[in-house]
């Protein structure tokens, strides 16, 4: 008896639902709220209509076995306003399979990356640029730790003293000093973590692609996040005021002038942007929002650095 009772609640589920899953063409990110319809090919006319849930998800229980229908979504507004549907697919109703997975050309505002949290102290000290690319490689399945990073992979250059004076790398070539030094490493800027992240990606056969995003808008950072990519970002620490401090700094290699040196500069992983604010993975904090606006104002007062790791 309990096994009939199941059959036919099996039999009563295949018939009457389908969901209907609408998600982001390039990330597969869920979008929600669409309004999505149910045409029947042949008749021309709407079968059933619904409006996604915030996970997506739209429900179907009209739909006839083998029938070939027309699945369309668009926004709540174009529907009202008769604009028509960004996306269309035909499909042949099977029953066996609850599911269907509506790709959309719609863009999900409201996302976030699930980049694992990786923490840069106790034993990095100085080490916020190559965390970040750490916990951005960890996302995307690369088997690998920050100290084998800092260790094995990031380009240094000692600091050096001479007659009072100090010289080091341009942070744009090399990181100044070792992450691991409390007291004499400083930092390093977006060309030598692409460098970082190309060795290991070779060494491991990874099949993954760096790009330099320095110089980059606002616009073209969110739109990497919202495409599932996320985008090593220099900020200053909890983005404050970003004027270098020259207390500290130093001679690059082949000048004659020292260089102010930041002292509050920091490095996150951008992870989504929700609404006015944005999430980021913060290797000294974990995860923290902060308003989109300050947070891209910091970005471009520290020179617009940023590094993205593709698929």
């Amino acid at each position: 008896m309990l096994l009939s009772s199941c059959n036919q609640f099996s039999q009563q589920r295949q018939k009457s639902e389908l969901t209907v899953l609408t998600v982001e063409f390039n990330s597969g990110a869920p979008i929600p709220n669409l309004y999505i319809t149910a045409t029947d090919i042949k008749s021309g006319e709407v079968v059933e209509d619904a409006v996604g849930s915030e996970e997506g998800e739209a429900k179907f229980s009209k739909l006839i076995e083998g029938r070939e229908y027309a699945i369309a979504a668009t926004t709540l507004e174009n529907s009202t306003k008769n604009d028509g549907y960004t996306t269309i697919e035909h499909f042949t109703y099977d029953a066996t399979k609850p599911y269907y997975r509506l790709q959309t050309h719609f863009s999900r505002d409201e996302q976030e990356l699930d980049v694992p949290v990786v923490m840069q102290n106790p034993e990095l000290p100085h080490g916020c640029e190559i965390t970040s690319l750490t916990a951005v490689l960890n996302y995307y399945g690369m088997n690998v730790t920050k100290l084998e990073m800092a260790d094995n992979y990031l380009p240094k250059q000692d600091i050096r003293t001479v007659d009072g004076q100090r010289f080091g790398p341009n942070p744009a070539q090399a990181f100044a000093g070792n992450p691991r030094d409390k007291a004499h490493g400083m930092y390093v800027f977006a060309a030598p973590i692409v460098k970082a992240a190309e060795a290991v990606i070779a060494d491991k056969q990874a099949d993954l692609r760096v790009t330099n995003m320095s110089n980059a808008s606002q616009d073209e950072i969110l739109q990497l996040v919202r495409e599932g990519v996320p985008v090593v970002t220099w900020v200053t620490l909890d983005l404050s005021a970003s004027k270098p401090s020259s207390a500290r700094g130093w001679i690059y290699e082949g000048e004659t002038e020292p260089r102010a040196a930041y002292m509050n500069l920091h490095a996150v992983v951008l992870t989504g942007h929700l609404g006015d604010k944005v999430v980021v993975m913060d290797p000294l904090k974990g995860f923290v929002t902060y308003n989109v606006d300050q947070f891209f104002k910091s970005y471009r007062e520290l020179g617009k650095q940023a590094v993205a790791v593709h698929k």
